[in-house]
């Protein structure tokens, strides 16, 4: 069995050979595992971005932005004395954000926003029978603000960490792993 003090000592020394942050040219992208603020619904992700500088859009400024989708599904349901409600959430979007420059490269600190469409479904039934009632009204457009931190344990791995807020009574904060790549 590995003693958590080996673990730090491995993280600690493959961080110390890191070269770079996010890079313009470059994806990033990596699954995630989310906790709603939902009560305890737990939501399983996937996230994308490729980078880019202000500059190569011809903007005077070596800003660092990444664009690309996101993925996230949860479900949960709510009992009440006569009726049970079971939610399931599928969004699909895109996102846009700001990645601030530090002179640690091992920390990439950013802000973005989403834009998406959430595929939710609803269903309804009555505990002292087998109706079920159909409601339509879960899911729609999804607006949502996000601010995350990766450490990057080496050239194309990292930890990465985001919390969002949005429309539909949304919140979240993801844990997650992501890779570089061309």
């Amino acid at each position: 069995m590995i003693h958590k003090k080996y673990i730090f000592i491995i993280l600690l020394f493959a961080a110390s050979n890191i070269s770079a942050q996010f890079q313009s040219g470059k994806h990033t992208a990596g699954p995630s595992v989310g906790f709603s603020f939902l009560g305890s619904t737990i939501q399983l992700g996937i996230n994308h971005e490729y980078g880019f500088t202000l500059r190569e859009l011809g903007i005077e400024n070596d800003a660092k932005i990444g664009i690309g989708g996101i993925f996230r599904y949860w479900s949960y349901s709510e009992v009440f004395p006569l009726v049970e409600w079971s939610y399931s959430n599928i969004l699909i979007g895109a996102q846009a954000n700001y990645h601030f420059m530090l002179k640690d490269p091992n920390f990439d600190p950013w802000a973005g926003i989403i834009l998406a469409y959430d595929f939710g479904t609803v269903n309804g039934s009555f505990l002292t029978s087998n109706i079920r009632i159909n409601d339509p009204s879960n899911g729609g457009l999804w607006f949502g603000a996000q601010a995350g931190l990766r450490f990057w344990i080496n050239n194309q791995m990292a930890l990465s960490l985001r919390l969002g807020f949005g429309t539909l009574s949304y919140g979240a904060l993801d844990i997650g792993l992501d890779y570089a790549f061309n």
